[in-house]
Order: C-alpha cells, then structure tokens, then sequence
C-alpha cells in the first residue's frame, strides 16, 4: 500500500510538472494584450515654461512574444517583446503656470513602437524596461492657439518607462507603471519646445493564443559583416519662428562601423551639412534660426556612436565635435540620433535628427549606401 501511495504520488507530481511545464512554455510563447490605466504626477517643458494642473489617459498596448520565432538579436539582447503602443492623454487641464489658458494643449493621440526588457525578477514579480518611440498627434500648437510649447500637432513621441509585472495565472497579469513621454517635432516648426508627462500606471495584461507552438530557433542562417562603411544622404526643413515657412538643409554622412555582436555596432564618420539658406542679420526673422544659424554654406564635424541592430533595422546615436561650423552663436558640439532599415545588402532607408545641446536643428529622411 505505502509503495502503491508512492507511485500514486510520483506520478501525479510528474504530470503537474508536465501540464506546468506546457502551461509555462505556453505563456512563454503567447502573444498579450495590456490595457493601461494612467495619471500624471508631473508635466514639465523647456525654456522655464513652468506647467501646472493634471493628465489622465491610458494605453493599449500589443506585445509580440519574441519567443514564437525567436531571432539571433532579440535573443542575444534578452527582450520579452516587440511592442505596439497606442497612447492616449487627456490633457485639458494642463496649463502654464505664467499665462494659463484652458485647453491649450488639448488631447494627445500617440502611435509608438517599443521593447520590453526584463531587468530582475523579485519573487513572482518582474521588473521590466520599456521604451518605445514613434509619433503623436496633438490636440492644440502655436499655429491653433499661440501656446509657445507646443509648435505643431503631428509630433515625434518618445518614451521610457518601468514595470513591475506580477503574474495571476498563466494567462492573466497585473502591472505597476511608471514612465515619461516626450513630445516635440523635431525642429520642423517652431517655438519647439516640447511637452513631457511623467505618469504612473495599473495595468492588466491578458494572453492570447497561447497554445501555440514556438518555432525553433535557427541562428546559423544569420549573418551580419563585422566591418561596414556607410555613406549617406538626408534632406529636411528647420522651422522659421511663429511662421509656417522652413529653410531646407542637406545632410552628407561618411563613416566606418565596427559590429561587435548581433544587435550592436560601434561607428565613427563625419557629417557635412548643407544650407540652403544662411543667417543674414538684415533678414533675421526670416534666417535666425537659435543654435543652428549659420553664416556659411557648410558645417562639418566628426561623430562617435553606437548602433543598435534588430534585424534589418537599426538605431543610431552619436556625438560630434565641429570641425568647422561659423555659427552666430558659440556652439562647438552637437548630436544625431536616427534610424535605418536595410532593403538589401547595400541599400537602406535613413531617417536622422541634428541637435544642439538640447535643442532639435533639423530631421533629414534619405538613402544610405552601406557595404
């Protein structure tokens, strides 16, 4: 009877483990759906345009469970996730402090695409990293009602955020968040200072299809070149203050990559910018343009950065020193920031973004030849 109650046993514990196991391996692999309840705990801007007053929103949010079909990059990196987020932000009572206006900035509507990062795990729970970055539509700018924060309503949205993931069940989970978004057009429109909106979060996420197998992974089909040259060519149109005109730059970008494993690459080049327009002091409404005025044709500098690869597509950032730049203001350094998404094995789709301390110069969208 003992040996027969011992068997009994044995064999019960072995199929939890294996009806826990499947059940594991099933919300490894499933694809969720999050709904994210949000308050605002601060909203700030540049320039000392002090806010006051309170936000509320929420998320939408689709995670693609990298696991399903798991790739060399998103597996050396270790994220949970590829992320579709739609953001919304009731903003109506957000004014500034020195000359308030109600509703002067309106809702926001944000499109972003984003990573979930598992950091740690403390007990059940998990702490994750997720940022993400796309665009956003605001409710009011300069152009609708003269507030000098906002100066377009089709902005850049970025933003960062941490969670606290507790698991229910193997279907169900519950989330304490806490992030900041950002948003600002890049230099396309000015004023162009830009809004930021610390919030916090309860949110629930729900598994979907989790009964479905994941693929195995087969790395050894992908390969990436350790050493690669790059040469670029972008065009956009810094804004002219209080106005809908732009004066339009050109962008030339050479460089060397050195990639040192799957998802990261380290690149040092020179960027060459363009005028159309320059500064004429006797035209200064038309031509000032802040940090970026220049009183020649071109600006070159030398720039040093990572590249963060996923695929086919890749994020860039780097900082430069001016080699020459004869500027109306003192401005020895800048940064650029971009994607690019390779077509083919010489061919890429480029978007990049110049700036000044803190301040955005232009957004350029071109071609890079890279080999």
């Amino acid at each position: 009877m003992f040996n027969l109650n011992t068997a009994t046993i044995k064999l019960n514990l072995f199929l939890a483990l294996i009806i826990g196991a499947f059940a594991a391996n099933a919300q490894q692999n499933a694809h969720t759906l999050e709904f994210n309840l949000q308050k605002a705990i601060n909203s700030f801007s540049a320039n000392q345009n002090k806010l006051q007053g309170n936000a509320y929103g929420g998320e939408l949010i689709f995670h693609y469970n990298v696991n399903r079909e798991a790739k060399r990059w998103s597996s050396d990196l270790g994220i949970k996730s590829i992320d579709v987020v739609f953001n919304y932000k009731r903003m109506h009572n957000i004014t500034r402090v020195a000359a308030p206006m109600k509703g002067e900035f309106g809702d926001s509507y944000g499109l972003l695409g984003g990573l979930t990062f598992p950091l740690a795990n403390i007990s059940k729970a998990e702490l994750e990293f997720t940022p993400a970055f796309g665009i956003l539509y605001a409710g009011e700018s300069w152009f609708s009602n003269q507030n000098p924060v906002v100066g377009s309503k089709l902005n850049f949205g970025l933003k960062a955020g941490l969670k606290l993931n507790v698991p229910l069940n193997e279907k169900t989970a519950v989330a304490a968040n806490l992030d900041v978004l950002h948003y600002s057009n890049g230099g396309t429109r000015v004023p162009n200072n830009g809004l930021n909106v610390v919030s916090v979060g309860l949110s629930v996420a729900r598994a979907l299809n989790e009964n479905i197998t994941a693929s195995k992974p087969n790395f050894e089909k992908e390969v990436y070149q350790k050493h690669t040259f790059d040469l670029g060519i972008n065009t956009g149109r810094r804004g002219v203050y209080q106005s809908r005109d732009g004066l339009w730059r050109t962008g030339l970008y050479g460089g060397y990559n050195y990639r040192f494993t799957s998802y990261l690459a380290f690149g040092a080049g020179v960027d060459a910018v363009y005028y159309h327009t320059i500064y004429d002091a006797n035209r200064n409404l038309e031509t000032y343009q802040s940090k970026a005025s220049s009183f020649d044709r071109w600006r070159v500098g030398a720039a040093i950065g990572p590249d963060l690869w996923m695929g086919n597509l890749a994020f860039m950032a780097k900082y430069g020193y001016y080699i020459h730049y004869n500027s109306l203001l003192p401005i020895k350094t800048y940064w650029t920031a971009g994607a690019k998404y390779k077509l083919n094995n010489w061919l890429a789709l480029q978007s990049k973004i110049y700036i000044h301390q803190t301040e955005a110069d232009y957004v350029g969208f071109g071609l890079m030849l890279t080999k």
